[in-house]
């Protein structure tokens, strides 16, 4: 497999401008007093119009805070979050086609969030993405189906370095004409660091629907194996032309490989896969039939809890279309295929109107909810319970993520 790469590198003392505005466009409004003896912090994006207020709290099982008067503005709302190791988180913005804006924000010192930036810069910029996730010392946003300057089509993969005094970004190619020898050419889908130098990405294949196809990819982009089964449809979940990973990881290393059954011809209901840790192929004994625990619904995103519990969120109707609301949520325990839904505590599918990225945490999972006619909210799901309870109250218009950075 013939790879092209491309390195940009981004001083922080001096990088590329991302928009063509001249001026930055982050404001600290935060007159809290410095805190030099925090370990860690949680962060929360809220929002408010097209801003984003990066907040800072020291938990998120309750109490209230506001974006009035706190945290840092910044005059963009994040469509994707990506955590690197606690230490860093970045945001970006995607849009159908064209370059996205990226930017990275961290704790200072005295526990303020801080955005990493040169004079009058306004972050980073990505080219052509639609999944995002971490692969070793990097985060990767890629997107397949792209036209590469050899006439040819492919995956570009933009490995963003988060380490050392640098930002940098190398871009890399991967051919896809005809690459699991079905004539097809598919985009991808999900990031997945299995450890071992390897990443998982899901091929998305809407003209082989009955099918599953997971690549495993080295740092060079070199395809190590293909994983492939009938048994459900291709992993991704989907939004416009945004795609969710629908594959994560377990505290033991297996890797599942949900698939929500997106398109309306497959024949395959929802479900997931398993590859165990370390396995070069799909466990033939492992089938989780979830369209059918669930009563006929589909899901969409897939958050990993802590050991083999995930949350998923469902499609609202058991008919839906791409843009249709997806707001009720399911626990379930792979390993022995429970299922529970999280009735107990969380607002009803009616009433949710948007929901944020989550963070786990010590065997819990911090789900931000906006609600028709109450602030929003970080809800706390207990996996084992399945049950909910309102946290941190955020006043702002609504809560894009939530997430932790640590004290370096």
């Amino acid at each position: 497999m013939k790879v092209f790469t491309k390195k940009i590198v981004f001083l922080l003392s001096g990088l590329i401008v991302m928009y063509s505005c001249g001026s930055d466009d982050s404001t600290s409004v935060s007159d809290e007093t410095e805190d030099p003896n925090f370990t860690q912090k949680f962060v929360i994006a809220a929002t408010l119009g097209t801003s984003t207020y990066m907040l800072t709290s020291d938990q998120l099982d309750s109490g209230n805070t506001t974006i009035t008067g706190n945290g840092l503005e910044v005059g963009r709302v994040f469509t994707h979050f990506i955590n690197y190791k606690y230490q860093s988180l970045s945001g970006l913005i995607y849009g159908q086609g064209g370059t996205y804006a990226g930017y990275t924000f961290v704790l200072g010192s005295n526990g303020r969030i801080q955005k990493l930036k040169g004079e009058g810069d306004m972050g980073f910029q990505v080219s052509n993405y639609n999944t995002v996730g971490n692969f070793g010392d990097y985060m990767i946003a890629a997107r397949g189906a792209q036209a590469l300057a050899d006439g040819t089509t492919g995956a570009v993969f933009s490995f963003i370095q988060q380490i050392g005094t640098n930002l940098s970004i190398v871009q890399k190619t991967l051919h896809t004409d005809n690459i699991t020898g079905n004539g097809y050419n598919p985009t991808i889908s999900g990031i997945v660091d299995t450890g071992n130098g390897e990443f998982l990405t899901a091929l998305v294949t809407p003209e082989d629907p009955d099918k599953v196809y997971v690549l495993a990819l080295d740092a060079d982009l070199n395809v190590k194996r293909i994983y492939t089964d009938d048994r459900i449809s291709y992993s991704a979940g989907r939004w416009r032309s945004a795609m969710y990973s629908q594959l994560a990881m377990d505290d033991a290393g297996n890797t599942y490989v949900f698939s929500g059954s997106y398109e309306t011809t497959t024949t395959k209901p929802a479900g997931a896969l398993r590859i165990n840790k370390g396995a070069t192929g799909f466990d033939q004994d492992y089938y989780y039939n979830i369209e059918q625990a669930s009563g006929g619904y589909r899901f969409r995103k897939v958050f990993h809890i802590t050991e083999d519990y995930f949350l998923l969120e469902f499609y609202n109707e058991l008919q839906y279309e791409n843009i249709s609301p997806a707001s009720q949520y399911a626990i379930l325990k792979m390993d022995t295929k429970k299922f529970t839904w999280v009735r107990t505590g969380l607002p009803s599918k009616e009433q949710i109107s948007a929901t944020g990225w989550p963070l786990s945490y010590e065997g819990k999972i911090y789900l931000p909810v906006t609600t028709l006619n109450e602030q929003p909210t970080v809800y706390v799901i207990d996996p084992v319970s399945a049950t909910a309870k309102s946290g941190l109250v955020v006043e702002s218009g609504g809560i894009t993520a939530v997430s932790l950075l640590k004290k370096q």
